[in-house]
């Protein structure tokens, strides 16, 4: 049997967005389609990419992604108010791992959370190559603290 997971709350995360929803985000169930949270996370970690590597995609290293997983612990509904939290949860040479939780405005924990992880790559030959120093000093800014 799994292990229960335990549900996140806003203070493990760096960057907040506010996030718009639409009244076509939610689904025959009267609630947000876990589709729309995907793209949300992958907003809020592109978003951060661009920060720190202007110009993507026109770059000749790109970051791809390469796993996504996410967790539901609540629905939101339109109209409802939504901010997606940013973290950095592990750096590697060419590749990263961002957590995005997603949060009904004000609310301390969240209604899902996520990752993603990026393998940086070289356009031209769709080989992995080193994180850009500018993007990984991003990324150490936002790198969650471990807790002891």
């Amino acid at each position: 049997m799994p292990k229960p997971q335990l549900i996140e709350s806003r203070d493990h995360y760096h960057i907040f967005a506010s996030v718009t929803t639409r009244w076509k985000d939610n689904d025959v169930y009267g609630h947000v389609n876990n589709a729309v949270y995907n793209a949300w996370m992958d907003t809020a970690v592109t978003q951060f990419f661009r920060e720190h590597w202007p110009g993507i995609p026109d770059t000749p290293i790109i970051p791809v992604a390469a796993e996504t997983l996410f967790t539901f612990h609540r629905s939101i509904s339109h109209p409802d108010d939504v901010e997606t939290g940013f973290r950095v949860e592990r750096i590697g040479s060419s590749s990263v791992r961002c957590g995005v939780g997603v949060f009904t405005k004000g609310e301390k924990e969240a209604a899902a959370w996520g990752h993603m992880v990026h393998v940086w790559i070289d356009n031209e030959s769709n080989q992995a190559v080193p994180i850009p120093d500018d993007v990984r000093r991003g990324l150490e800014s936002a790198l969650m603290k471990q807790k002891t």
